[in-house]
């Protein structure tokens, strides 16, 4: 590997756009055009002074001294690339990353190859700190702020020159707040959650616990690494401030811009609905219900301090910090969230409900009327339950062990 650059660095990202689908157009002639592709782009980058940082497959990792020297190379190449069949996206982002004995490492390098996958073939799309320094030298169109995924705050992006392309692939169709807090740890917690949302069978789904466990942080980031699957985008709803839940459903159709019907807006439309603090208003629980059952591309993430005690409702009990991430936050000046018990997870339905987690004081009844917990133990994990109001069906109680 040749001398890297070091200090303020631009660092630009490239892939081939479709490249599956070209590969099965093109059959045996792909390598060819593979191999051409990757001439060209070196001649490129070479020209202007670029080190070869990594290449993997059809994309390219190139570091610049200079900004200048970076877009200017980028711009050579899609010209070179313009009448071939490649349509190569390319991403752009000066900062500071590290050196290390394997290359660069740092949020700039993620926020380099972010910018890169926003962009579409043929596009040069350029970060806001590269665009402070080569904006007088180079023509860029101020696309405004965007949310890229694994990045915590919105960035400003550009496009060079004056092509034409279809919105750049951010997030921009999520409401989801900007934490103000860094995501530390929960890796394996985020994975779990995202699973289930992934799953075709989970359509509601509440992450519980008592207040301060992180509930909210853990559901904005779920939210957002899943936000690809819903291109009608991602809501948040908040509902501590609602004291009535008659104002729930008005301020879901506020969310998401619906004027007249929301179940008539909502039915033909993919996306996902983030409600925050359910625990608030958990009686408008069947009108929310209802409307999962009408619009078969809804899908709802819940936090909650209670279950929401609906048919189909998954849940995910939300556990403490780690002890060295609560460390960490607390070096930073920040309030880890509070313990709590293990995770459990589960499902309920019309026959069965299964109580995942454990209180010190008998839980209340629900106000829309489902079951109550009754000399519930939190040494020894069990319980019976009784059922009221509806008289639906449901078994003896489960025991969970400390």
């Amino acid at each position: 590997m040749a001398e890297l650059p070091t200090g303020t660095v631009t660092l630009l990202f490239t892939d081939i756009e479709g490249s599956t689908r070209l590969l099965h157009e093109l059959g045996e002639q792909y390598a060819d055009v593979l191999a051409e592709h990757r001439r060209t782009l070196r001649d490129a980058f070479g020209r202007h002074g670029g080190v070869e940082v990594d290449t993997e497959g059809d994309a390219f990792f190139v570091a610049f001294q200079r900004a200048s020297d970076g877009l200017a190379a980028a711009t050579e190449a899609q010209r070179a690339l313009r009448d071939g069949p490649v349509r190569v996206r390319i991403g752009i982002h000066t900062g500071e990353p590290a050196v290390t004995e394997e290359g660069y490492v740092g949020i700039d390098v993620h926020r380099a190859a972010r910018v890169m996958a926003a962009a579409h073939g043929g596009q040069v799309l350029v970060s806001e700190p590269t665009g402070d320094l080569v904006g007088k030298h180079f023509e860029l169109r101020d696309l405004g702020e965007h949310r890229l995924k694994d990045l915590e705050s919105p960035e400003r992006l550009y496009q060079v020159g004056e092509g034409e392309f279809p919105p750049v692939k951010s997030l921009y169709r999520a409401t989801l707040p900007v934490p103000a807090t860094p995501f530390l740890g929960r890796h394996r917690e985020l994975a779990e959650v995202v699973g289930l949302l992934e799953r075709g069978d989970v359509r509601l789904l509440t992450l519980t616990g008592p207040g301060g466990t992180g509930k909210t942080r853990l559901a904005i980031e779920a939210a957002a690494a899943v936000a690809g699957r819903y291109p009608d985008g991602v809501f948040w709803v908040a509902l501590a401030p609602l004291r009535d839940a008659a104002f729930v459903v008005p301020a879901v159709a506020q969310a998401v811009g619906a004027a007249d019907d929301l179940t008539a807006y909502i039915t033909d439309r993919r996306l996902l609905l983030l409600l925050d603090n359910a625990e608030h208003v958990v009686e408008a629980a069947p009108e929310i219900s209802r409307l999962v059952r009408s619009c078969p591309g809804l899908d709802v993430l819940a936090t909650s301090r209670e279950l929401l005690q609906l048919a189909g409702e998954h849940t995910y009990a939300v556990p403490a910090l780690s002890t060295g991430d609560a460390k960490e936050l607390s070096s930073r000046g920040l309030k880890p969230p509070a313990a709590r018990s293990p995770r459990r997870t589960s499902s309920t339905s019309s026959a069965r409900v299964w109580i995942i987690y454990r209180w010190r004081s008998s839980w209340r009844p629900h106000a829309h009327g489902c079951f109550r917990l009754r000399s519930f133990s939190a040494d020894s994990g069990s319980g019976s339950i009784s059922s009221r109001a509806r008289g639906m069906p449901i078994r003896a109680s489960k025991r969970y062990g400390p």
